[in-house]
């Protein structure tokens, strides 16, 4: 393997970027602090692979605070509609070309969710219910038309029926029972979060074709919103059996409104429109996803009609980018927030004192600010506005450096190297601008920190030797079950690696959390959970960014506040 290619970053160079991105004057003297303090390392050797008007169910245990199962039903044959399916215009293009910054390795369910991989993924697989991200994330039927509650632990689902698989073959309970027995017997670690951990089933048993009942290995108040999340997409059963868990992740099989047909490791993904797709016919008969990392050529490429849509417009191209009448910009916050995770395992930070002390020292309003010019919100906390357990009382996470040196000289801080760690080009928009600037604000309060870039497939190993390394979590199951419990609990990294042993009852608390179907306690229990993680600083929330996009004028498409990009009949459209 070639050796990695160091290139150290000038004062010039940060300070240069932070005017172009419209930063102040306090910013930029921050990035001319922090000096010649970046790093990048990068490997230039890559892998190639290739591989040719329904009434929607309610359920008050689903929305996290319900205290009473619920009782959820829907039409059996409900018609096309703007929750179920439907056609959309009628119009169609011959393909849709879409440049994104990267794309997944592998499409297999089973695989970690990330933000690439459920951009790819969510228009190839269905769900048995899937959240409707236009309508506040309600419970909607999908492959299942109706839900019902027989105890605290037990979900008897009804299918749709006359649902084709891509190939052609029929979709019954037989796949779904394969679907989930091969989640709840999954023991490798590294297939993210379909696991059962996440889907904690004792069974599920096919009641007949056309119906399922799981059965959970304990109280599980969120068991409905299970099955719309990421690792429960619906495989095909007899595809599966035949070609095997290898072949599978590069030619899937579903019964989503597109099929894969090219996969191009690191390149390409092509895919053609499934004709026989229940919820209507797909407004592109054919979509390409493109990686194009860098922001200059992705922009040219949509401005030039080389691409008629882009993901990950940065806050300073959005203006250019609203004055072309050729092209549209759309934005969403997203229930996502950029965060920072901390390795305790390395010294300075095996001390409380000295994590705190690097989170007061993060200056978030002006980086909101200055680096996405206001298309990012501050968080209160690690928790999202508008979910059932919210604390809106909570106070936002604090900016004060004079507390900062004095934790600092509490911990015995003695002018340690802190290593940063980003991804390089950006994984997350302003991944680098925004490290930049936080290493400059730790200089303010005589923090030596220092920037290193890298290649995002090195990112986690760098991590384990440094200090920091960006992360985000996501509120994909709209509970706290998803991004804090399972990326911060006993299963997760920061866990599992030895980054953070918890001091307090976090997990104790998390287990309850995730057992109860009292409200009020789960309510207590969360926020119990985010004063351990302030207190004890495994990591910092940042802020939930916004999401831009950039499309040629004739596409109607909304983005949602997750990373699916949802080309369904009813949310993707021609002009």
């Amino acid at each position: 393997m070639t050796s990695p290619r160091e290139r150290q970053y000038t004062r010039r160079d940060m300070i240069s970027r932070t005017l172009l991105l419209g930063g102040g004057g306090a910013l930029t003297a921050l990035l001319a602090a922090c000096g010649s303090a970046v790093t990048t390392t990068t490997n230039p050797t890559a892998t190639i692979a290739q591989a040719g008007g329904a009434t929607a169910p309610t359920s008050a245990p689903g929305g996290s605070g319900g205290n009473v199962p619920a009782t959820a039903t829907a039409p059996t044959a409900a018609p096309p509609s703007a929750s179920t399916g439907g056609t959309g215009t009628g119009k169609t293009i011959p393909e849709l070309r879409i440049a994104v910054a990267a794309l997944p390795e592998g499409m297999d369910p089973l695989e970690p969710s990330s933000n690439v991989f459920n951009r790819a993924n969510y228009s190839c697989f269905d769900y048995l219910i899937r959240l409707d991200y236009a309508n506040g994330g309600k419970l909607t039927p999908m492959l299942a038309t109706a839900w019902q509650r027989i105890d605290d632990r037990t979900l008897e689902v009804t299918l749709r029926q006359g649902v084709k698989f891509q190939d052609g073959a029929p979709f019954t309970a037989d796949d779904v029972v394969y679907t989930f027995n091969r989640i709840i017997t999954n023991k490798d670690s590294k297939l993210g979060q379909a696991n059962p951990n996440f889907f904690p089933f004792a069974s599920v048993e096919k009641l007949d074709e056309y119906r399922v009942r799981f059965v959970g290995t304990g109280t599980d108040p969120i068991i409905e919103r299970r099955l719309a999340t990421p690792g429960a997409q619906i495989i095909h059963a007899k595809y599966h059996q035949q070609v095997g868990a290898a072949e599978f992740r590069l030619k899937p099989l579903a019964t989503g409104p597109y099929r894969l047909t090219e996969f191009v490791i690191g390149e390409r993904m092509t895919f053609e429109a499934h004709r026989d797709y229940w919820g209507g016919t797909p407004a592109a008969q054919k979509v390409t996803f493109r990686v194009i990392p860098e922001v200059a050529t992705r922009i040219a490429a949509v401005t030039n009609g080389e691409v008629e849509l882009i993901t990950n417009v940065p806050p300073d191209q959005i203006a250019a980018l609203q004055g072309r009448k050729n092209l549209v910009v759309k934005r969403k916050t997203l229930t996502n927030v950029h965060m920072l995770y901390y390795n305790g395992k390395t010294a300075p930070f095996d001390k409380p004192a000295i994590r705190q002390a690097i989170n007061y020292a993060i200056d978030r309003k002006t980086l909101i600010d200055a680096l996405w010019l206001g298309n990012a919100a501050q968080m209160h906390g690690l928790q999202f506005e508008g979910e059932d357990l919210y604390n809106a009382n909570r106070p936002a996470t604090a900016y004060d450096p004079e507390k900062a040196k004095a934790l600092l000289k509490e911990g015995g801080y003695a002018g340690e190297q802190i290593t940063y760690i980003a991804a390089s080009p950006n994984y997350y928009t302003n991944e680098r601008e925004v490290g930049e600037a936080i290493v400059g604000m730790w200089q303010q309060v005589g923090i030596n920190g220092k920037l290193l870039l890298t290649e995002l497939a090195q990112k986690t190993k760098a991590y384990s030797t440094a200090h920091v390394t960006t992360i985000s979590a996501t509120s994909f199951v709209g509970d706290p079950e998803g991004y804090l419990w399972q990326p911060l609990g006993p299963d997760g990294t920061q866990q599992k690696n030895g980054y953070w042993t918890p001091v307090g009852p976090f997990n104790q608390l998390g287990q309850e959390l995730r057992s109860t179907l009292d409200g009020g306690k789960r309510t207590a229990n969360f926020q119990q959970m985010l004063d351990i993680f302030e207190a004890e600083a495994p990591g910092t929330v940042l802020y939930a960014p916004q999401e831009a996009y950039a499309m040629a004028a004739n596409i109607d498409w909304e983005p949602y506040s997750y990373y699916y990009l949802d080309l369904r009949p009813y949310n993707f459209k021609i002009k």
